[in-house]
């Protein structure tokens, strides 16, 4: 990661602390460590403070981590939650917040007990990192983009191979192999491949099943390029496409046309979903269509904004979303539509 953009995300979440009223922050999820640090995603904790950053690791780590400008490494190879707690106090850290939504029960226990002893608070603050990491920098951007283009290449890819004696799980398998050698060596998520009456399996995992005769399927994937993620669903006809499926699938697709035309920043998350959720409600689908009509994406794939009923936060420049509506009819068929959108001042 460019030492300037660490320096820049870092100077955000210090920002967030003070709001806070904290002196200093201990995190534990590796997804937002790496964020702020640029170091692989590994077991440990980083101690962010206004004199600097202070990262708690293992061996297996160490020569690594030592590698990162910009923090101090401390190996602990017994009792961490001692040297994390030691290391506060001689810094003389009084009110520390932690990831309440991320830091296991028994490990809070043991941090909060060492620390008290030496009159630290241990405060719990909710998604501080999160909420930064939701509006994406410039080259975040673009890597997103390359993600989604690998993507886009991976359903032309599905069109070549497939037949009918391929298998739910041979496609997957193949989609999977196809998304690692274009883009990281890991992916976003494990492929959906749904055929027929599976694709009304919200997050379906593929089988030892053929093609065959069925007409369709559907597939939800994404790449990983240089840690960040893609999410596209795309649906697959073979032939015509059956009266009462194309039904479905025009008004999913127009759910997603309404939604996306609501996309610009200012608007609440929860109206982006009620625009297209409310068209397949009148359209008499409402209750076969039962999760958020999208989410934010970056170095996860699901990551804020969500896009649901209930969020009541505003989607801001230069976020990127997911748009995915749809329409599940048990043992028939499901349709779901994937799309991802960068969040404009005036438009998606």
């Amino acid at each position: 990661m460019n030492e300037k953009i660490g320096k820049r995300r870092i100077r955000k979440f210090l920002g967030e602390i003070k709001k806070e009223n904290l002196d200093s922050f201990l995190l534990s999820n590796p997804t937002n460590i790496s964020y702020l640090s640029g170091f692989r995603i590994a077991e440990g904790y980083l101690l962010v403070t206004f004199a600097g950053l202070v990262y708690f690791t293992n061996f297996i780590y160490e020569k690594e981590a030592e590698e990162v400008k910009g923090w101090k490494v401390v190996v602990s190879n017994s009792n961490i939650f001692e040297t994390i707690s030691n290391y506060i106090k001689k810094l003389g850290l009084r009110r520390v917040g932690f990831e309440a939504t991320h830091l296991p029960f028994l490990e809070y226990e043991k941090f909060k007990e060492a620390l008290e002893e030496k009159g630290v608070r241990l405060i719990r603050a909710i998604h501080l990192i999160e909420k930064i990491r939701a509006v994406k920098e410039k080259k975040e951007i673009d890597l997103i983009k390359k993600a989604v283009e690998i993507s886009e290449e991976a359903f032309s890819f599905v069109e070549e191979i497939i037949e009918k004696s391929m298998e739910e799980k041979d496609l997957s398998i193949e989609i999977e192999r196809f998304l690692r050698l274009k883009g990281d060596n890991e992916i976003a998520f494990p492929p959906i491949v749904a055929f027929g009456e599976n694709s009304a399996i919200v997050h379906h995992r593929p089988q030892k099943v053929p093609l065959g005769r069925t007409k369709f399927f559907l597939v939800d994937l994404g790449a990983k390029y240089k840690g960040y993620c893609a999410d596209l669903t795309e649906m697959f006809f073979l032939g015509r496409m059956p009266t009462y499926i194309k039904k479905v699938y025009d008004i999913v697709r127009k759910a997603k046309d309404l939604s996306l035309k609501k996309v610009k920043a200012g608007v609440k998350a929860k109206e982006v979903d009620k625009e297209g959720r409310q068209f397949i409600e009148d359209k008499g689908f409402g209750k076969y269509f039962g999760h958020g009509i999208g989410h934010g994406v970056g170095i996860s794939v699901h990551e804020h904004p969500f896009i649901n009923p209930k969020n009541e936060q505003r989607l801001e420049e230069n976020m990127v979303i997911t748009l995915e509506p749809a329409i599940y009819l048990p043992r028939r068929a499901g349709v779901r539509l994937e799309d991802m959108v960068l969040v404009k001042a005036n438009k998606g």
